[in-house]
């Protein structure tokens, strides 16, 4: 999932919509643009959303704590 996704998903248009909305810290948001969600966070995120956004399993990352 990316942070497009994320946008649609919450049906806001620009990051500062989308901070606004879900209370991520718009340095996070910027983070994700760059670096891409964290796979974790993207396991979380699909669970939240009943499954409405899914995690990128073939996303090449390294899981951290």
């Amino acid at each position: 999932m990316t942070v497009d996704d994320l946008l649609k998903y919450h049906n806001v248009k620009n990051d500062n919509q989308l901070h606004v909305k879900t209370k991520i810290p718009k340095g996070t948001i910027s983070g994700w643009r760059t670096n891409g969600i964290p796979l974790t966070r993207q396991a979380l995120l699909q669970i939240q959303t009943n499954g409405a956004l899914k995690a990128n399993l073939n996303q090449q990352q390294e899981l951290t704590a």
